[in-house]
């Protein structure tokens, strides 16, 4: 083969695998933001906190959205808060309030969150109670999160969503309530029948004593979740939980 020839065939060569090599670079999957593990750091001013020796009064009927996780014990550096589907408003706030079963702990927080597609959210909390609370187990101190498209306080229709401490890995949801001396059950608008909510057997309940697990199935469309409260034979009004 003449010199000229080689030449063109070893050039040819060249050029055959750099083709290659850019179209499997460009064949690789690039990691979307979704798939990034978001993590929310809260400031000493964006968080408010309280921790009293003695509660007699109790709170609100909501308390906590949860889903069910994998700790033990609370860890302050590994609360997720899942978003069931994307956000779209541009405005959107995350508010979150947080309280023990005991009632002596109490917390709230909003957060500016914008569009975020569906996934995870990675909290850090700044607690000045760390020592306090470290010995919680999950279902004594809990979550409620809700999206609002302007701002908490706006008066606007929140949706909830839930949290978690740990992983969740498609574990069942559990609505946390105060129902006071009520039978307490949850209704889902188009399904006959009911689920039952369970009183929580503990020392102190002040904060909310009662517990309704949900199946993560019958919320894959948003909906509302519908309180149905009964006192010794008297219906009282229904309280509503929108869920996003």
């Amino acid at each position: 083969m003449k010199p000229f020839f080689r030449s063109l065939v070893r050039s040819t060569c060249f050029l055959t695998l750099l083709a290659g090599s850019i179209l499997a670079s460009i064949a690789k999957p690039i990691p979307t933001h979704a798939e990034e593990q978001r993590k929310i750091v809260l400031g000493q001013n964006q968080f408010q906190e309280s921790f009293l020796e003695k509660v007699t009064v109790s709170g609100g009927i909501r308390a906590g959205f949860m889903q069910q996780g994998n700790l033990e014990r609370i860890d302050l550096e590994n609360l997720r808060i899942h978003l069931l589907r994307a956000i779209e408003q541009p405005k959107s706030m995350l508010c979150v309030s947080m309280v023990s079963r005991d009632g002596r702990y109490a917390a709230s927080w909003q957060y500016a969150l914008g569009p975020q597609p569906a996934g995870e959210l990675l909290v850090s909390i700044p607690s000045r109670f760390h020592e306090q609370i470290s010995n919680y187990p999950p279902d004594a101190l809990v979550v409620l999160a809700a999206i609002s498209g302007k701002d908490c306080a706006s008066g606007e229709l929140l949706r909830y969503i839930p949290a978690s401490w740990g992983p969740a890995n498609g574990n069942p949801y559990v609505l946390y309530v105060n129902s006071g001396n009520t039978d307490t059950a949850i209704g889902i608008p188009g399904m006959a029948e009911r689920i039952k909510c369970n009183r929580i057997n503990a020392d102190s309940t002040i904060a909310y004593d009662t517990a309704c697990v949900i199946n993560p199935e019958l919320l894959a469309t948003p909906r509302s979740l519908y309180l149905l409260r009964n006192n010794f034979g008297k219906r009282l009004p229904n309280v509503e939980i929108p869920v996003r």
